[in-house]
């Protein structure tokens, strides 16, 4: 990354966005009988995403019941607990049913994004996201941050297509060697970007659990790190 950076993509989820779901799951898994810390919870959501990211690309982003059961197994399958995975399912989909309750911004994400417009840098958004991206981002201040908000649900394209990096880019008006892009997700944030020639770095709080097939790569614990790239 030599050349001087003037713009800073960024994904939503797991990188500025987070659920609130250690504590929402932990609290119907003791409805079950079942005691687990909301550590534990949240490492066995973070493999598993990580998991599905690698093995089926594109699912997380579908409908809930799409494959959350599967999800929900591999998640019990991590914390050794025998349950039926039926009713937990329609506990956690009913946990998630509106999405400007479940989602909200890092402590942190206000004033990096502050410390970087103020840096002179341009912002801007490309996520795979539906029609709750913008009011998740009004409801928490964010979007006043942003350049340019460029999400799959409203432009038909998704990541790691070229599409929609091609036409953030010319949305913007900025070349690919003139941009970082900051995702959690390698196999659309990262592939995505090597195909348009655009630098990246993965963002993943535990290191390199859950990535560590990722050798060629810079991955950062959060935005907070971003300094030494720019």
């Amino acid at each position: 990354m030599k050349e001087q950076k003037k713009y800073i993509w960024f994904d939503l989820g797991y990188t500025l966005l987070h659920l609130k779901r250690d504590v929402s799951f932990q609290q119907i898994l003791q409805e079950m009988g079942v005691s687990l810390s909301a550590d534990e919870i949240e490492k066995a959501f973070h493999i598993t995403d990580k998991l599905f990211m690698r093995e089926y690309p594109g699912v997380l982003g579908k409908k809930t019941g799409y494959a959350m059961p599967l999800y929900l197994g591999n998640m019990m399958y991590l914390l050794g607990v025998e349950t039926d995975i039926c009713p937990l399912f329609e506990s956690w989909k009913r946990e998630l049913k509106n999405p400007l309750d479940v989602w909200v911004p890092y402590d942190f994400v206000k004033e990096e994004l502050r410390k970087l417009s103020d840096g002179g840098f341009r912002l801007g958004v490309i996520s795979n996201w539906d029609s709750s991206a913008r009011p998740i981002l009004d409801l928490h201040g964010l979007t006043h941050f942003f350049d340019d908000i460029i999400i799959s649900s409203e432009v038909g394209v998704e990541k790691p297509g070229v599409e929609i990096f091609e036409r953030a880019f010319s949305q913007a008006s900025v070349a690919p060697d003139e941009c970082l892009y900051i995702g959690d997700n390698y196999y659309d944030d990262g592939i995505g970007c090597t195909k348009v020639g655009m630098d990246f770095v993965i963002i993943n709080p535990y290191g390199t659990l859950g990535v560590e097939e990722l050798k060629d790569c810079s991955v950062l614990p959060d935005i907070c790190h971003l300094g030494k790239f720019l």
